[in-house]
Formats: structure tokens, C-alpha cells, sequence
């Protein structure tokens, strides 16, 4: 497995992508340093695992930006398969409380001895394992669920995740500049006040803010499909300079 890679395994965003399955769900995979980690694993993220060469037993943390079903509705059978019925816990869990505990979490109960560690996410989250640090970044507008962004820093490699929500003022402020890859849930090709999640227009403002040497736009919804996600990467690219790629189900970059 080739060391500070990321692959897609899903890029859907939006109840109809995901849920009729228009594009896949599944999460990423980031391999930071030889570290692996499953981010968001949403619906069939246990099957697209699988299916692009990985084992779940290799996944050392999971993490979960936020309990929405598209980010969260397989984190239990992938613990499940990852900890092999729990006889082997994995190492970390990191997700917002909500993911975890109250009266209605995603995580069930007999699966909280599947990982021996579990890291609240919030935007003061610091975290070292191994090699590498995950930091809490800015709290997102996204109701019905805790949200937060998310950073993953090894010696030189930094890699940022901008989830699910509605763009602020505040999202200018807070994460880290110049980052080797910066991942944006990018869920609309334009802002629209109606939903709660990113647009390429909210994007646009960010890479001129923060400068990433390489940046993904994911999650997509019906609307940015029927606008053609390369187009409007390419349309980042011409404004700011700085090389935008539109995810697609199974790629894999080198970060």
C-alpha cells in the first residue's frame, strides 16, 4: 500500500445521489505515513473497501465528521469487520459526541468495545497517534448534527477536510493555510441559502484564502452533476490558480 495516498470511495453528496446510489458513498481512505484512515463511511463504504483492494482490518482510526447517514451509515458493520467481531478492537474512533452517545446515536452500544480509544471531535480536538495529529477544526452550520473540519498533519504532509455545511465568515478563519491537499464537500454549484452545504462559489472564497497546494471537490449532488463537476473544477483552477480536481468513485491521488 503506497504511503500518503487518499482514495475516493465514494463522491455522492445529496439524498438522491446517495441514496438511489448515483454515485457512490463510502468515505475516503487516507494512508498518512503508513497510518489508514476511513473517513465518513457512509452507505456501502464496507463494500467499496473491499472492492478497491483494501482490508478493514488494516484500518488503524476511523473517523466520522458528522452523523449523518451519507457519513456515517456503515460505521458499525465496517467495526464490526474491521475488529473481527470485536476479538481484535481497532485502534481509534474520532467523531463529535453525537455519533457516540445521546439519545439517538449512530454507533450501537455492543459495538463501543470494537476500538480501545475513542477522541471527541470538536474544534479544540488535538490528537497525536503515531506519526501524525488530527486537529478539530471549525465548527460547521449543519443541523441535526455536530460538525466539524478536520485536519491531518504528518512531518511535512498536511491534508485538510472541509465537511458538510452552510459557508460563513468564520470558515475564513481557522484552518490552515498552504496544505499539501484541502478536500472540500462540495455539494452545490451554487449558494443557495435554502440547504446547508457548500457551494463552488463558498469554495472559490477559500482557496483564495487559505492557498492549498492541491485541492478536491467532492460530495456532489444532482445539481453539480448536471453542471459537469470537471467543468467547474477547472473553473476553480482558471480563477485561483491553484489545481482543482473533481473526485470521482475509486480515484486515488498522491498527496
Amino acid at each position: 500500500m503506497l504511503k500518503n495516498t487518499i482514495t475516493f470511495l465514494g463522491t455522492g453528496g445529496g439524498r438522491v445521489v446517495v441514496f438511489r446510489q448515483i454515485r457512490h458513498s463510502g468515505g475516503m481512505w487516507l494512508n498518512l505515513e503508513g497510518v489508514n484512515i476511513l473517513i465518513d463511511p457512509g452507505p456501502g463504504s464496507l463494500v467499496r473497501i473491499f472492492e478497491h483492494g483494501f482490508d478493514t482490518r488494516d484500518i488503524d482510526i476511523i473517523v466520522v465528521s458528522h452523523r449523518h447517514l451519507d457519513h456515517s451509515a456503515d460505521l458499525n458493520s465496517v467495526l464490526e469487520s474491521a475488529s473481527e467481531s470485536k476479538k481484535n478492537p481497532k485502534d481509534v474512533l474520532v467523531a463529535p459526541i453525537d455519533v457516540v452517545e445521546g439519545e439517538d446515536p449512530i454507533l450501537l452500544k455492543y459495538l463501543k468495545d470494537s476500538f480501545s480509544q475513542y477522541v471527541q471531535l470538536n474544534d479544540q480536538t488535538d490528537f497525536e497517534y503515531k506519526t501524525i495529529k488530527i486537529k478539530g477544526r471549525i465548527k460547521h452550520i449543519h443541523p441535526g448534527a455536530e460538525t466539524y473540519g478536520i485536519e491531518f498533519h504528518s512531518g511535512n504532509k498536511k491534508v485538510v477536510y472541509v465537511p458538510c455545511g452552510k459557508f460563513h465568515e468564520g470558515m475564513l478563519e481557522g484552518y490552515s493555510e498552504n496544505a499539501d491537499l484541502m478536500i472540500f464537500n462540495t455539494t452545490f454549484p451554487h449558494r443557495t441559502e435554502k440547504y446547508y452545504h457548500l457551494s463552488a462559489d463558498d469554495v472559490e472564497l477559500m482557496l483564495e484564502r487559505y492557498k492549498p497546494k492541491k485541492a478536491v471537490i467532492t460530495h456532489f449532488s444532482l445539481a453539480m452533476l448536471k453542471e459537469e463537476p470537471d467543468k467547474i473544477a477547472a473553473k476553480l483552477q482558471r480563477k485561483t490558480n491553484i489545481p482543482v480536481i473533481a473526485a470521482y468513485d475509486g480515484m486515488k491521488i498522491q498527496i
